[in-house]
């Protein structure tokens, strides 16, 4: 079974690789080596207003997850609710988004929805009031008993209020229509409530989820540290092109005579300026790269180029330097070896130029040439050249083997509808 997002994926001696779970979920639902961008959850069990106690059942606390009979509610049997709010008023001026899942279960052609977002104010202890945006889950119960459905708000939090008037506070309120029978068999489940100083809803924690809990290595051998890279609206980690990379210090060392490096990347700019996608080396001695755009002034037409020990191999692919730089996700894979070379960029293998060396060049190791040599994804350690990568970089993979022509199309093949390559 392959260890990887996505169906008949290679994985034998593969090194280190991650997979941040593009396209198979969406930024509010975890998977198995992204659990989600790093965050901090706000939510506690003692809301400013409302609880999980009293007329709540608390299921789960941490999974801030508690259940509403419909005997609860403040009108029943009939429409009611019920207010859980928390005071952020020190966050003022912050973006903030508060999500929480709603699980109705009642008879069919009533509903639950929930009223979620910024409180903007209330009128007694309970907390109920007016809300600054809403979202509603209730369509679906019109066709069967049970619905589930996770709702966010995102917004910029207001100043520090008054009593009568908490604008900094955010909360959720639950809300039954009319007609419901004040039985034990209706009710509604609260689960997953989060307030994080984001702009848009990421997965649940209960507490917070580290810079190095976040991207798993699919080996589970190394540490993956995303405090160094940007995250876009989707919950994607993205590269600036600043100053964002993830390190990976010396993990690749291990590496022999032979290894083949595999990425899916999108350049976010159209020019040509150089940008490396995965960078080793110790400072300015040994340094190698994968990378594209306008590299050297040796052609005038170079798009993607690999380098190997300070230039004793380099391999370039000159179809323009602009040509990967198109705002378009690409596969890409490198083959490292004697007799092993190779580029493959969207299942089809590529032609390149040896500017250095050739299919005879030996390396005993293609990247710990010595115990110095660090790793970065998004630039490499050049001090005149760093490179740092523009745009996304959703996978990468590194074996310790030379893949095969059909395990290279394989792995594409298993990608290209994820990726609309």
């Amino acid at each position: 079974m392959a260890t990887n997002v996505g169906l008949n994926i290679v994985e034998e001696e593969l090194t280190f690789g991650f997979d941040s779970g593009y396209g198979v979920a969406d930024n509010a639902t975890s998977t198995r080596f992204y659990p989600g961008e790093p965050t901090v959850n706000y939510v506690t069990d003692s809301p400013s207003e409302g609880g999980w106690s009293g007329t709540s059942t608390v299921l789960d606390s941490s999974a801030k997850s508690f259940r509403l009979n419909i005997t609860n509610f403040a009108a029943n049997p009939g429409a009611g609710w019920r207010a859980y709010t928390w005071d952020m008023t020190s966050h003022a001026g912050d973006d903030v988004t508060i999500s929480a899942t709603l699980e109705y279960v009642g008879p069919v052609g009533a509903f639950a929805w929930l009223m979620i977002g910024q409180v903007n104010s209330y009128t007694n202890s309970s907390g109920a009031g007016g809300y600054l945006g809403y979202a509603a889950a209730s369509e679906k119960t019109t066709k069967t008993t049970t619905t589930k459905e996770r709702v966010s708000w995102s917004g910029t939090l207001g100043s520090p209020g008054t009593a009568n008037s908490p604008s900094g506070h955010v909360g959720i309120t639950i809300w039954i229509n009319s007609g419901i029978p004040g039985g034990t068999d209706s009710y509604v489940v609260v689960s997953n409530v989060q307030i994080e100083k984001k702009d848009h809803a990421t997965p649940f924690v209960n507490g917070t989820r580290a810079d190095t809990a976040s991207l798993i290595d699919l080996k589970r051998t190394t540490d993956i540290d995303l405090s160094n890279v940007s995250f876009n609206s989707t919950g994607q980690p993205t590269f600036d092109g600043t100053d964002d990379s993830i390190d990976l210090n010396n993990s690749l060392n291990s590496i022999g005579g032979e290894a083949t490096f595999e990425m899916v990347f999108k350049a976010t700019e159209t020019n040509d300026t150089y940008r490396i996608m995965l960078g080793w080396g110790y400072g300015n001695s040994n340094y190698s790269g994968i990378h594209i755009g306008s590299w050297t002034s040796g052609y005038t037409d170079e798009s993607f180029h690999v380098t190997l020990d300070a230039s004793d191999l380099t391999m370039i692919v000159r179809k323009g330097h602009t040509f990967y730089k198109d705002n378009q996700y690409h596969h890409a894979v490198v083959t490292t070896g004697v007799n092993s070379y190779s580029i493959w960029i969207d299942g089809v293998e590529q032609t390149f130029v040896f500017a250095q060396g050739s299919q005879s060049t030996v390396f005993n190791n293609i990247v710990g040439y010595n115990s110095n040599i660090v790793s970065h994804i998004g630039k490499r350690p050049y001090g005149g050249g760093t490179g740092y990568f523009k745009g996304e970089i959703p996978i990468m993979k590194v074996y310790g083997k030379v893949l095969s022509d059909d395990e290279i199309k394989q792995n594409y093949n298993a990608y290209k509808k994820r990726f609309d390559l």
